[in-house]
């Protein structure tokens, strides 16, 4: 893909999170669950990480340093973002490790803040070897916390047997698709750019789909039921 698609991608990409922000914050706000709201801060991480990322799509217009703190933030906001969300299925299984715990909750996105802030500083390499080094572990968090959503999300279609509540497992299987792409690059970059932007643009365009089509302004219920949300234990 050429710079100013890539830019033009992330773009879009970033407009549709903070519309998943704003179909699945009603919703979850309604819902009198207050932890269901990890799920509209998550997007809102992740559209601040599309769109602090995109200095870094320009890099003959911002100096290295700022093309570095671009990628670094964008990476980490994109983490917490799906962390969020991952964590916040994880309460509704009341999971004793992953949906329980607030301390880990906490724990998490500040051990892995400690550790790219201290690779970045005692790395001597350039700023290009910096970045890419640091992109593979956290694609890596963000591939396992789409793929243990999509497995919470399938396991939830598989009770209720509901095809409007299978959906959703879908698009977070694209979701994973994308972290897959980007840990591809280094081996297939044309490849790998491909698979990372068309899975994030289908899973959130369908997360989009399930959170607006045929929903009534004050049918809050629905998305829930549709994100796999419903059934919570409290």
């Amino acid at each position: 893909m050429g710079s100013e698609l890539v830019f033009a991608v992330e773009v879009v990409s970033a407009a549709f999170a903070v519309t998943l922000v704003y179909t699945t914050l009603r919703p979850c706000k309604s819902s009198g669950i207050q932890y269901l709201l990890g799920v509209p801060a998550g997007f809102g991480l992740i559209a601040i990480g599309f769109i602090a990322g995109l200095p870094s799509l320009l890099p003959e217009l911002s100096p290295p340093s700022v093309t570095l703190m671009s990628e670094v933030i964008s990476l980490l906001t994109q983490t917490y973002g799906l962390l969020f969300i991952s964590l916040t299925y994880a309460r509704k299984t009341r999971l004793k490790v992953l949906g329980e715990s607030i301390i880990l909750e906490i724990a998490l996105p500040v051990i892995i803040t400690i550790g790219a802030v201290t690779f970045v500083l005692v790395s001597d390499t350039t700023t290009v070897t910096v970045a890419s080094s640091l992109e593979s572990p956290l694609r890596l968090v963000m591939a396992v916390s789409a793929l243990y959503v999509l497995y919470e999300t399938e396991r939830n279609w598989s009770f209720t047997q509901r095809a409007g509540e299978g959906v959703v497992a879908v698009a977070f299987g694209f979701l994973f698709i994308e972290q897959l792409g980007f840990l591809l690059t280094p081996i297939d970059n044309a490849v790998g750019t491909f698979l990372a932007y068309e899975g994030r643009l289908v899973g959130l365009g369908i997360l989009i789909s399930l959170t607006r089509f045929r929903v009534k302004r004050n049918d809050v219920a629905i998305v829930l039921r549709r994100l796999g949300l419903t059934g919570l234990a409290h």
